[in-house]
C-alpha cells in the first residue's frame, strides 16, 4: 500500500520549491486543501490584510473557485500556511509508513505464534480462528458502522491513524487546523469515511499477507502434525464444516481435506505427508480466499471510490469564509457576462438626442466594480447614489428606476481594467437612453497596462455613440460635470 494513495495527492517536483506558489503546480485536491486551511485559520484569527494578493489572483485566473485556490496559494506562501500543510502530511505519511511495517511485522508474528513451535499438535480450529478471527471480527464492525453511519465508520485503523498523526505533531495549533481541513473537506464530500476505510482496509490487508508470509514460512522449515478436538461435537459436524469453508478455496487450485484425514484427525494428529499437505494447503486457502481477498477487494474499491469523488470535488462556497469572498472578489466579467451571439452594429446610445428628463438633477451608477475601488465618492446630497451593478436583476431595478424618473445627468463609472464587451457596452447604452445627458468615467489606476486599456475603452464607447467629451478618465471633471453639468471634459 503506497501511503501516496492515501492522500491522494503526490507531490511533483514542483511542489517542493518552498517560495513560490501556482495553483496549477499543487495537486487538484492540495490546492483545494490549502484553500480550507486559510479559511479556518481566517476564521479563527480573523481576515489577514490580502488585497495586493486578491488582485493579482483575480487578474491571473478566471473562475471564483480559481480564484479563491489562487489566493490562497499565495497568502499560503506568506504566512507559512503551505508549509505548514506539508509538514503535517510529511509527518503523517511517516506515520502511515510505521503502521504499514507494524501491521506486517504484527501478522507475520501471529501467524507463527498460532502454529508454535512444532513441538505440539496444531488445532486447526484454533489456528484458523487466529489467522481469520480477530480480521472477520473487524470487518463486522466496519460493516455495522457504515451501515449506522456511527463515529467508527471508517475503521478502528483509519481513525487510529489519523489520531497518532494529530498527537505527533510538532505544528501546535497550525497541526490541528491542516488535520481539521483535509478531515473536513473529504467529510463534506462524502469521502471521509471512505477515505478512512481505505487506510483501515489497506491496513488490514498487510496485517493478512504478513500472516500469509509467516504461515508459508513455518510450513515450510518445520514439520506440524495437524488435529482437531471436541467434547460434544460428532466427527460428522467437522468433516461437514472442512468441506464447506474448504470448497471456495478448492476452486482457486486449493487441496483440502478428505473425509478420511479430517476423521483421522480427530483421533490423533495427523503425521503422514498427504494429510499434512492437504491440512496445510486448506489454511493457506482459506488465509487467501476469506482474508487477503476480501480486504483487498474492498481496498481498491474504497481507493477508486474516493478517488472518483476527488475528481469531482470542489469548494464549497456556501461556507462563511467563502461568501465573504465571493461578495468582495467575486470576478466581475462573470457577474453579468454575454450570451447572445455578436451584432453587426451597436445600438448606439442616445447621446446627444433629447431624453425625457423626470425631476432627478444628477445621479451616479457604478459598473463592474472591483472590491478595491474606492466607492462610492462623497458628492452632494442632491445627487442618487444608485450603488454597483453586478447581477442582472441589479442591471433591471435600475433601468427600472431610471425609466420611471430620468436624470438631467447620468454619471456611468467604469472599472478600466475590465476588458469592454458586449454586456457593459449594451448596458451603457441602455442606461442613457434614461437620462438627459448620459457620460461615462474610466476609474483607471496609474499603470502603463490600464493606460493602454483606456484606448480601448475609448474606442468602443465611440462606436456605441459617446463622444469624445462625453467620456471621463479624470476623476474631478467627472464629478465636477455630475453636480454642475457643462463640458468638463
Amino acid at each position: 500500500m503506497n501511503p501516496d494513495q492515501v492522500f491522494l495527492a503526490p507531490m511533483s517536483s514542483r511542489d517542493q520549491d518552498p517560495v513560490s506558489c501556482d495553483p496549477d503546480s499543487l495537486g487538484a485536491f492540495e490546492a483545494r486543501w490549502l484553500a480550507e486551511v486559510v479559511r479556518l485559520r481566517e476564521e479563527d484569527g480573523g481576515s489577514p490584510v490580502d488585497s495586493a494578493a486578491v488582485r493579482a489572483a483575480v487578474d491571473r485566473v478566471p473562475g471564483m473557485e480559481a480564484r479563491i485556490l489562487a489566493r490562497a496559494c499565495l497568502l499560503g506562501v506568506d504566512d507559512g500556511t503551505l508549509q505548514a500543510l506539508r509538514a503535517w502530511r510529511a509527518r503523517a505519511r511517516l506515520v502511515m509508513w510505521a503502521l504499514m511495517g507494524l501491521a506486517l511485522l504484527s501478522g507475520f508474528g501471529a501467524a507463527v505464534a498460532v502454529l508454535g513451535d512444532g513441538s505440539r499438535p496444531v488445532n486447526v480450529v484454533w489456528a484458523l480462528g487466529g489467522l481469520l478471527g480477530v480480521n472477520l471480527f473487524s470487518l463486522m464492525l466496519w460493516f455495522a458502522g457504515l451501515l449506522l453511519d456511527g463515529a467508527d465508520a471508517g475503521g478502528v485503523f483509519g481513525r487510529g491513524w489519523l489520531w497518532i498523526s494529530r498527537r505527533i505533531s510538532s505544528l501546535g495549533d497550525s497541526g490541528v487546523t491542516v488535520a481539521r481541513a483535509q478531515f473536513g473537506l473529504m467529510g463534506r464530500a462524502g469521502l471521509a469515511r471512505w477515505w478512512l476505510s481505505a487506510i483501515t482496509h489497506g491496513l488490514w490487508l498487510l496485517a493478512l499477507c504478513g500472516a500469509l508470509a509467516g504461515l508459508l514460512l513455518a510450513l515450510s522449515v518445520r514439520g506440524y502434525g495437524f488435529v482437531w478436538e471436541t467434547t460434544i461435537l460428532p466427527a460428522g459436524a467437522f468433516t461437514a464444516f472442512v468441506d464447506v469453508l474448504g470448497w471456495l478455496p478448492a476452486q482457486a487450485g486449493f487441496a483440502i481435506p478428505d473425509a478420511e484425514t479430517v476423521r483421522a484427525s480427530g483421533a490423533a494428529a495427523v503425521t503422514h505427508e498427504a494429510g499434512r499437505l492437504a491440512w496445510s494447503s486448506w489454511l493457506t486457502g482459506c488465509l487467501i480466499v476469506y482474508g487477503i481477498v476480501p480486504r483487498a477487494l474492498l481496498w481498491a474499491g474504497c481507493l477508486v471510490y474516493v478517488g472518483m469523488g476527488r475528481s469531482r470535488l470542489r469548494l464549497d462556497l456556501t461556507l462563511p469564509g467563502y461568501t465573504a469572498l465571493v461578495a468582495r472578489y467575486a470576478p466581475t466579467s462573470d457577474r453579468i457576462g454575454v450570451t447572445d451571439a455578436a451584432p453587426g452594429t451597436w445600438h448606439a446610445a442616445r447621446v446627444g438626442l433629447p431624453h425625457r428628463v423626470g425631476s432627478r438633477a444628477a445621479a451616479i451608477v457604478g459598473l463592474e466594480l472591483r472590491g478595491d475601488v474606492s466607492w462610492p465618492p462623497a458628492l452632494a446630497p442632491q445627487i442618487e447614489q444608485m450603488g454597483v451593478l453586478d447581477s442582472r436583476e441589479q442591471r433591471r431595478q435600475a433601468i427600472a428606476r431610471l425609466e420611471a424618473n430620468p436624470p438631467a445627468r447620468l454619471l456611468v463609472a467604469c472599472d478600466v481594467r475590465l476588458t469592454p464587451d458586449r454586456g457593459s457596452l449594451g448596458l451603457i447604452a441602455e442606461l442613457s437612453r434614461h437620462a438627459g445627458d448620459c457620460r461615462v468615467w474610466l476609474i483607471m489606476p496609474t499603470t502603463q497596462c490600464e493606460l493602454d486599456r483606456t484606448v480601448h475603452w475609448r474606442d468602443a464607447l465611440a462606436e456605441a455613440g459617446f463622444g469624445v467629451q462625453a467620456v471621463f478618465d479624470d476623476r474631478g471633471a467627472a464629478l465636477l460635470w455630475l453636480e454642475h453639468g457643462g463640458d468638463n471634459a
